[in-house]
């Protein structure tokens, strides 16, 4: 008889699935607020398909594991290429180990259809190695500069919440401005605040 320590599940990790298979800015975006977030990256798997990469992250609580879609790319010069270098070069500042594993078509399917098991990712960190192959994985125009600029962009951006839609195939992204919603609801306490008191007036 197998004994099950744990019958309710309370101790397993929590997979999450961020990113997108067709927008490089959306990885670097879900990577950067991981990485400004309030839990440590403490490793990063490069997983490789092709041309094609997604990320796992995990972070110093180990219960939780989060997957980057493969909108990351490398082999040619453009945003995908660039996007993956930002992000080696942004881990790399961050004292992250950087990790890549060679993933099989399957594997890739399964974490870009967030259908990716507790089995993946015990195999993921079990394989991967600290070996990387900085000249076929990151472009030499991604300097200091470009770095400084991305992260100045990410952080006057940082009100900025992205809503997508689920669906891959429909994917569409809405940009809520936390700041101007922020405006209207004081407007409209302020408006609140004058009807309240032109009625208590009246009653008096």
């Amino acid at each position: 008889m197998i004994l099950d320590n744990d019958p309710l599940g309370i101790r397993s990790i929590d997979i999450k699935y961020e990113g997108s298979t067709r927008a490089t800015q959306y990885c670097i975006d879900d990577f950067m607020k991981r990485l400004y977030g309030s839990r440590k990256i403490t490793d990063m798997t490069i997983l490789t398909c092709q041309n094609y990469h997604a990320l796992m992250l995990r972070f110093e609580n180990r219960d939780i594991v989060v997957f980057i879609k493969s909108g990351l790319t490398s082999g040619y010069s453009g945003e995908g290429p660039k996007g993956t270098s930002l992000i080696i070069r942004l881990a790399e500042e961050a004292g992250i180990i950087i990790k890549e594993l060679k993933a099989a078509p399957s594997l890739f399917k399964r974490i870009n259809s967030s259908l990716a098991t507790v089995k993946d990712v015990e195999f993921i960190k079990k394989n991967s190695k600290e070996s990387l192959d900085y000249d076929r994985l990151c472009l030499k125009n991604v300097d200091k500069e470009y770095i400084q600029r991305a992260k100045e962009s990410y952080k006057k951006n940082k009100d900025i919440i992205f809503v997508r839609a689920e669906d891959e195939k429909t994917k569409d992204a809405v940009e809520i401005d936390l700041g101007k919603i922020n405006k209207k609801l004081d407007m409209l306490i302020k408006k609140l605040d004058k009807i309240e008191i032109n009625t208590n007036n009246s009653g008096l």
